[in-house]
């Protein structure tokens, strides 16, 4: 992004410019207590609850964010099609755009402490953008609401069904549909854990799961070698298109950043977990990604046991991927639920108290989210397409939530602390996410159109592969 943009002293504004300006201030009083009033007491709820929540240390937060981001098994087939130079390209910018962001979205946090969530960013920038108007404040608040939601929901349906792949690829028998109904009834169970904090288990048991896989790939690489003729030329215009917005979903964890974040104990600590985020995803995804490429070329499949000749080892990785997975299917879900129940005003936590819709707490969050993850079921059976809600998600939620969002959230709150480089910075990251996020639409809409023809909805094949 050039020297001046990454310099720290440009990314941290308290260097750039005096925090006591007169027009500055004069913006702040403006949208002063917009988070009180924003979407009708939402955040009232939401900043009611946050006092209650258990808190997380950056070791905990790191192996959540991580853990439902990381998804080097992926990335050779992100590679097929795109060519060398494209490839490495893209990977390169999405590693680096998406730490910037994330640091800018913890550089906000620091200076906005009342911004608890994702929508209280956006009812923040919005009520700044339009000089504290409520309407522009509410619709900040449902514009990013409704990405955040929409996003994580989708990255849940492609969860449940990438367990389902998972299950069938260990045991063929019973039918794919039998293997969706029982990773239904596995994601009702975990669901039920009320917020991030208590997700510690499973984040541990799918970065285990993760570090085994990530070994017995490179074990299975040295065994198998390269294919016959391997090459590497530059695919159609789908399959570039695909491979971008795979990177851009593989770097998606943004949705969950601002509410991880404030469940942790000290949150000037969350740039650590971030540190620690990016070079796990740096590294493997490096590795996995050209090494894997390297060996198959255009070759590499999507899910990159299929470019193995089975062996015991192979089943294996199925049951690693299977048990890797679970953290994404929780971790979603969760930040999803959470996000409708603030709205819904449905108790965050406790069993009894208080009372909400004439029933005791846990039961109300309870039946709301067993009916939440039924219509992830209904749609799994619907749109098994995985690569296309990939897709789909990476340019309706990720690219702006990860991408684009957080440069201008930045721009806005710190845009007379900010150098000319830092804004020239900012608009070049914008208008790359821009256009990844419109081509990538354009590629996961067609996608569907053309594989919705394959069979008709709820009649899936017994046998069944997306990946």
């Amino acid at each position: 992004m050039g020297g001046e943009f990454m310099d720290p002293e440009v990314m941290d504004p308290e260097h750039v410019g005096p925090h006591s300006d007169v027009d500055y201030d004069a913006e702040e009083a403006v949208v002063k207590g917009s988070n009180e009033d924003t979407a009708e007491g939402v955040n009232q709820f939401l900043h009611g609850h946050a006092t209650r929540m258990k808190r997380s240390s950056p070791y905990h937060t790191y192996l959540a964010i991580t853990a439902l981001t990381i998804n080097f098994v992926m990335v050779p087939g992100f590679f097929s099609g795109m060519g060398w130079a494209l490839a490495v390209i893209v990977l390169c910018w999405a590693w680096s755009h998406s730490f910037i962001t994330g640091l800018m979205l913890d550089k906000v946090c620091e200076d906005k402490p009342q911004i608890l969530s994702y929508p209280d960013l956006g009812a923040y920038v919005a009520a700044k953008l339009t000089k504290g108007s409520k309407h522009g404040r509410l619709a900040g608040y449902w514009t990013t609401w409704a990405a955040q939601a929409l996003g994580t929901y989708l990255v849940s349906v492609a969860s449940m069904a990438f367990c389902a792949q998972f299950l069938q690829a260990i045991f063929p028998q019973p039918c794919y549909s039998w293997w969706i109904v029982i990773a239904y009834g596995v994601t009702i169970v975990l669901t039920q854990i009320p917020t991030f904090h208590e997700t510690i288990g499973i984040n541990l048991l799918s970065m285990s799961c993760f570090t085994a896989l990530f070994i017995l790939i490179l074990v299975n690489m040295g065994i198998t070698g390269p294919v016959e003729n391997v090459s590497y030329s530059l695919g159609n215009a789908d399959a570039i298109l695909n491979g971008i917005s795979g990177f851009s979903f593989a770097f998606g964890g943004h949705s969950v950043f601002l509410e991880a974040r404030r469940e942790m104990k000290r949150p000037e600590k969350f740039k650590y977990s971030i540190y620690g985020m990016y070079a796990t995803l740096g590294f493997s995804m490096s590795v996995i990604g050209y090494t894997g490429y390297g060996l198959w070329g255009d070759q590499a499949q999507i899910n990159i046991l299929s470019n193995f000749d089975w062996n015991a080892s192979i089943t294996v990785g199925n049951v690693f991927m299977l048990m890797a997975f679970l953290a994404p299917l929780v971790i979603g879900n969760i930040l999803t639920m959470m996000c409708i129940q603030t709205v819904l005003k449905i108790p965050l936590l406790g069993w009894r108290k208080p009372q909400k819709y004439g029933m005791p707490a846990g039961v109300t969050r309870t039946i709301f989210r067993v009916t939440l993850v039924t219509t992830e079921l209904i749609l799994a059976l619907l749109i098994p397409f995985i690569s296309d809600l990939v897709s789909l998600t990476g340019a309706l939620s990720t690219t702006f939530l990860t991408f684009m969002f957080p440069c201008i959230a930045y721009w806005t709150i710190f845009n007379k602390r900010m150098t000319i480089y830092a804004k020239l910075g900012c608009a070049l990251l914008i208008g790359l996410s821009f256009v990844v996020g419109f081509t990538g639409l354009y590629a996961a809409i067609s996608g569907l159109i053309s594989n919705a023809s394959k069979f008709a909805p709820f009649h899936l094949p017994c046998s069944y592969l997306d990946l």
